[in-house]
């Protein structure tokens, strides 16, 4: 249990998607009991690691660098199908993309990347630095991972086409994808936080057309896209069928080489851990060679 008037430090994605589970705490709800603050996912997770926060809304992917943490079920950024704001751009055919610009805002959408590109396309792209503009990632590569309000809000250059990885990793498995989820370390989530994070969550699902008329992106306002967005795209929960997309990912992950363990899903105690999936979907087997990628 958490010491007695013992702030958390929380931190969360500085993204349109993240306002609905932080909605309420950024309202007021626990003022005095968690301090929150914003970063892009790949700076998140570092603070995380070196102690600077208590709990994250933390891209699943660092869960193989931070494997003592817990997730809280119930409270994640997830897709069942289009994502909207995690693409692979390309001027090629999926299955003829030799390089790829990954976006170094994100780690789990990268580490997608590679999947989708090796086990659905056949691919096997070499990685290549490049920052996080558009044009200068096209220039370096055949195909660049844009992730987040750039990837939703942002106009392609011409010629490009925009693949949708959360709607090519539901097709070929037929499960959810996780994006990020509540992490902490152990005892840090009790019953009071944990239902302060639900309470959150709820107010910011019954907001979600007042967080869209209210949201910006570099001084750009779209409620239309941000109210469909938030209401059709993107998904708060994290049940059984989305910890199922959690170990398939992981597993595929650890066999294709773009990570070097399987992390093990750490629940907060008390809620059950769910069945692996099974391997029978086109993303857990051999990918076929002969895909023509358009």
């Amino acid at each position: 249990m958490r010491a007695p008037g013992r702030h958390v430090r929380a931190g969360t994605v500085d993204y349109l998607n993240a306002r609905p589970l932080v909605h309420g705490i950024e309202c007021g709800m626990g003022r005095g009991a968690i301090e929150l603050s914003y970063d892009v996912p790949s700076v998140l997770a570092d603070r995380m690691l070196r102690g600077e926060l208590d709990l994250a809304l933390l891209p699943v992917v660092e869960l193989a660098r931070m494997p003592d943490l817990e997730i809280a079920t119930g409270l994640a950024i997830a897709t069942s199908g289009a994502a909207r704001s995690v693409l692979l751009v390309s001027r090629r055919p999926p299955a003829s993309i030799a390089s790829i610009a990954l976006d170094p805002e994100s780690r789990t959408s990268n580490v997608l990347a590679r999947v989708i590109l090796e086990r659905v396309w056949g691919a096997r792209p070499e990685i290549v630095e490049a920052g996080a503009d558009i044009a200068q990632a096209l220039a370096a590569a055949d195909a660049a991972v844009r992730i987040g309000d750039k990837a939703l809000f942002e106009p392609l250059p011409a010629g490009v086409r925009a693949h949708d990885l959360g709607e090519e990793w539901t097709r070929a498995t037929g499960l959810p994808f996780v994006f990020a989820a509540w992490a902490a370390r152990p005892g840090v989530i009790d019953a009071d936080l944990y239902r302060l994070l639900g309470d959150s969550r709820r107010d910011g699902v019954r907001s979600i057309d007042a967080i869209a008329r209210e949201y910006s992106w570099r001084g750009r306002r779209d409620p239309t896209v941000a109210r469909e967005y938030l209401s059709r795209n993107i998904r708060y929960d994290l049940g059984p069928s989305e910890i199922r997309g959690m170990e398939l990912f992981f597993r595929v992950a650890r066999d294709t080489g773009c990570l070097g363990i399987e992390p093990t899903i750490r629940l907060v105690p008390g809620v059950s851990q769910t069945a692996t999936p099974t391997a029978s979907t086109r993303i857990g087997v051999p990918p076929a060679r002969d895909r023509s990628g358009a």
